[in-house]
């Protein structure tokens, strides 16, 4: 349980770092996708640049 000092009074602010990070953690589970599936590299830049990899 966090301390009461622990916790931003910052209503924009709090919010604004919650959905950043679930942006971040949408984008892990998309990266993860590009480089375990070659299907998931549709576009002529993920397939050039995961060319190597493969």
């Amino acid at each position: 349980m966090p301390l009461t000092s622990d916790v931003n009074p910052d209503l924009t602010d709090y919010v604004t770092q919650k959905a950043l990070e679930g942006v971040y953690k949408m984008i892990a589970q998309e990266e993860i996708q590009i480089r375990s599936q070659v299907s998931s590299r549709g576009t002529d830049l993920l397939q050039r640049v995961f060319a190597l990899q493969d």
